[in-house]
């Protein structure tokens, strides 16, 4: 099986979160590609139907001195770690290209310290393909697309953006899902599976908004560090399941995750599913959103090892 050549255009390395980066280029399948478009050197047409993110899909690249390139998306390979969008081109300059050439597009999780890499690569199976199209469109020029597009994402990070990342948990709780909810629904509770009871100090308050079965709460952990979070929505299927939303007050500091939800769902009477929901800031960098979210995790299963493993008031 013949082995095609491949050619890296550009490579950068970006300070946020695969799931930052994605959100931004992905969440919304058109605005982000089509502001990207409104610039005086080049345009994109896209085929009547067709859309960034639907595989199959056309458009056609507008350059300097009357280039017109057609891409096809061929292919979209999507993994927990990385996005690959394979594009064929098939036309230059209104000619049926016969050759083999792809454009790849991928955003890369670096595990390592959970950046993430973008890399434009072009695969042909000849050297003529590869020369065909630079005689058409120059290196130099594609890569100044790409800082572009770079320069527009870090816009998007620089300035306040309400867009949120999701993190999610879930794990099999051998207790019923009735009792596990009360367990997470006192703080109390979660405080002594962290051993952290007795520098928490966490206050139940009524709030007339609520339903007055359930309380918003304080967690002070010193004099200076004081989160309110406020009972949002509680939602009970009798022998089904019982979640409970809660939201951060906005002058709470300096809790990153200004939404949880925990949800309790029965699989057996004594045994249920819990999820974990939370939203963390858009913008946030790798560094921090590794050591939330590695936290949160521990926390939880800390959580889930005390309810099991001990005798709950």
């Amino acid at each position: 099986m013949k082995k095609n050549k491949t050619k890296q255009i550009k490579i950068v390395k970006f300070d946020h979160p695969f799931e930052s980066i994605h959100q931004i280029l992905f969440k919304d399948e058109t605005s982000f590609f089509d502001d990207i478009c409104l610039n005086n050197s080049f345009k994109i047409k896209k085929f009547l139907g067709s859309d960034w993110s639907i595989k199959d899909s056309g458009f056609i690249f507008y350059g300097p001195n009357n280039l017109d390139v057609v891409f096809s998306l061929i292919n979209i390979e999507k993994t927990d770690f990385k996005r690959i969008n394979k594009y064929l081109i098939t036309h230059l300059n209104g000619i049926k290209y016969n050759k083999l050439l792809n454009v790849l597009f991928s955003i890369i999780k670096n595990t390592t310290d959970n950046t993430t890499i973008i890399e434009l690569r072009i695969d042909y199976d000849t050297d003529d393909a590869l020369d065909d199209l630079l005689e058409y469109i120059k290196i130099p020029f594609i890569q100044n697309i790409m800082t572009e597009i770079i320069s527009k994402m870090n816009m998007m990070f620089n300035v306040n953006n309400n867009d949120k990342i999701i993190i999610s948990h879930s794990f099999i709780i051998k207790k019923n899902y009735k009792d596990s909810f009360n367990f997470f629904y006192n703080w109390n509770n979660m405080a002594k599976s962290l051993k952290t009871d007795k520098v928490w100090k966490i206050i139940s308050e009524d709030n007339e908004k609520n339903n007055q079965k359930y309380k918003d709460f304080y967690i002070i952990i010193n004099e200076k560090i004081k989160i309110h979070y406020h009972v949002i929505s509680i939602e009970e299927i009798k022998d089904k399941k019982i979640e409970i939303v809660y939201n951060k007050i906005s002058n709470s500091t300096p809790s990153l995750n200004n939404y949880i939800k925990f949800s309790f769902f029965k699989i057996e009477n004594d045994v249920c599913f819990f999820l974990y929901e939370t939203h963390l800031p858009i913008n946030i960098s790798s560094s921090i959103y590794d050591t939330v979210t590695h936290y949160l995790y521990y926390c939880n299963k800390k959580s889930k090892n005390y309810i099991e493993n001990n005798i709950i008031d």
